[in-house]
């Protein structure tokens, strides 16, 4: 129901209009107050919120034009008809510049009240709608912005200058043509802490959120700890005086974490935040940079040639024994990658509390070993995501933590590796791409857009690897995960079929007969019943 202000100096007037909503329009609208003159009829809007207003030209004092204006000004969203005695041009002109939707002739007749208040309605409820789409795109903007920011500094945490490309990101984020300053921020909870992984995004939140509103930078994902920053250069500017400014804003950020100034200059039972910076460089160098800034938060200086985390004075068997390990996992053959990986735990053996140089090789290991299963299409984004979450490795506590926190990643990473089918690249990452979104309403289409591939060589392509079409392979996998779902007690087969991607259970129910020879009901109670002629 919309609420009407009647406006209008002669009282006969306002009592008539009411009489009519209330005995004609009562379902639709209610008048919710009047006013007798234009300075009135401000204040009343301001005060009652009106959707409508039913406005008299000539008033005393402020006329309905200027009262109209005020309220305009004031940016309340009410719907504006006149009410006058005259059909003038120039009153009518000005009413139409002031966004005045309609007007009423004096005496005011039922039906063109009826219908002039109808319009006035429908325009506000369109006028709401056209605000709230604008609303979810300005909000499904920022998020976009946010996302690709996230993309691009966590392309630039790679430290993979060949497949990094700047110019997908410019525009899109608004980073000028200048030079960058790229730094590292890693996070690292208090001593002793029980709770050392809350710590740390707790103190990655705050640390995120004073970058974002209290300086020019911006602020990467939380990886293992780390973060990285890129900010915008002047022309004027010099990298090592930007770079203490930076410092110094963020450790002024006192209201959004009271210790935020202490983490940054870490004193006795508090977490820290240890920063590098790379020189100032081109945008097109931000990965390489990024490895300089790396280096420098953790203390371990610049290293010719080397990648995040590599100490320069590794020693060659070391390197040999670190890719020994890659080369043996992805090649499946996770008994020498075992090997290796107790050779490179050996030596670290008794050292103590590994220096920070060390235990970052090793997660540095495990990261490069994780990301090149799922740049092969091994592991899914999600799974990629949550593996790379190696927390347990940065916090390990001594020699013997670290060397059983590894041991204990093992076997999984492992079994991924060896289980992986030895597929190019576009079928494997489309591959992953199924078993990551089989819910979902996925296609070809949709698939080969995350390569990216067209669709047609990603089909050849299934093809002759698989010996199955895209469908066909969607199906299976579908199949394999009702399977697995139908055998755990009380499962549902509308459930099920739901989860697996199939809206209608009876052509699921259909499918899942040709697939198997079972109806999923008779699939069920045989697994549960541990029959021999369960498939």
């Amino acid at each position: 129901m919309k609420r009407v202000l009647v406006v209008d100096d002669e009282r006969p007037v306002i009592e008539t209009i009411e009489l009519m909503v209330r005995r004609d329009l009562a379902g639709e609208f209610s008048v919710v107050g009047d006013a007798s003159s234009g300075r009135d009829a401000v204040e009343k809007a301001a005060a009652l919120a009106p959707d409508i207003v039913l406005m008299d030209v000539w008033m005393p004092g402020i006329s309905g034009l200027d009262a109209v204006r005020e309220i305009r000004a004031r940016g309340l969203p009410c719907v504006f008809i006149l009410v006058t005695a005259y059909e003038r041009f120039d009153i009518a002109r000005e009413a139409m510049e002031l966004g005045v939707l309609d007007y009423l002739l004096k005496p005011v007749v039922r039906d063109k009240l009826a219908s002039a208040l109808r319009a006035a309605a429908a325009f506000a409820d369109r006028r709401f709608e056209l605000e709230r789409r604008e609303m979810e795109h300005r909000e499904r903007e920022e998020r976009l912005r946010s996302f690709v920011e996230e993309a691009f500094l966590g392309a630039v945490m790679s430290g993979d200058p060949d497949g990094f490309d700047p110019e997908r990101y410019r525009a899109a984020l608004g980073i000028p043509g200048g030079r960058v300053l790229v730094g590292a921020a890693a996070f690292l909870p208090p001593p002793g802490s029980p709770d050392p992984r809350g710590d740390v995004r707790a103190l990655y939140a705050a640390f995120r959120q004073a970058v974002r509103y209290k300086t020019r930078a911006l602020a990467g994902p939380l990886k293992s700890g780390f973060s990285s920053l890129l900010l915008s250069l002047p022309e004027s500017g010099f990298g090592e005086a930007e770079a203490k400014s930076f410092r110094s804003d963020l450790a002024e950020a006192k209201s959004f974490r009271s210790d935020l100034a202490e983490a940054l200059a870490p004193g006795p039972g508090t977490g820290s935040i240890r920063m590098g910076f790379s020189p100032p460089a081109p945008l097109e160098e931000a990965p390489s940079s990024w490895t300089t800034a790396y280096r420098e938060a953790l203390g371990l200086g610049s290293a010719e040639g080397s990648g995040p985390g590599v100490p320069g004075q590794a020693s060659p068997a070391r390197r040999e024994d670190e890719r020994a390990f890659l080369e043996f996992l992805l090649a499946g053959d996770s008994p020498r990658a075992r090997q290796a990986l107790d050779r490179i735990l050996e030596r670290l053996r008794h050292r103590g509390d590994p220096p920070p140089g060390e235990r970052y090789r090793l997660v540095g290991l495990f990261a490069g070993a994780y990301r090149d299963l799922e740049v092969r299409g091994y592991l899914g984004p999600g799974e990629a995501d949550r593996l790379l979450d190696l927390e347990d490795l940065r916090i390990a506590p001594g020699a013997e933590g670290l060397a059983e926190a590894a041991r204990t990643r093992f076997p999984a990473l492992a079994a991924c590796a060896g289980n992986a089918p030895r597929w190019s690249a576009p079928v494997a990452r489309a591959a992953a791409y199924i078993r990551e979104n089989y819910a979902g309403p996925i296609s070809l289409e949709s698939a080969a857009a995350e390569i990216p591939l067209s669709p047609g060589r990603l089909s050849r392509l299934f093809v002759e690897e698989t010996g199955r079409g895209f469908s066909d392979f969607l199906t299976g996998v579908r199949i394999e995960k009702a399977k697995e779902l139908l055998a755990e007690p009380g499962a549902s087969v509308k459930l099920v079929s739901s989860a697996c991607g199939y809206p209608d259970p009876n052509y699921f129910a259909r499918l899942f007969k040709k697939e198997t020879g079972y109806t999923p009901s008779a699939f069920a109670s045989a697994s549960r019943e541990g029959s021999d002629e369960k498939p």
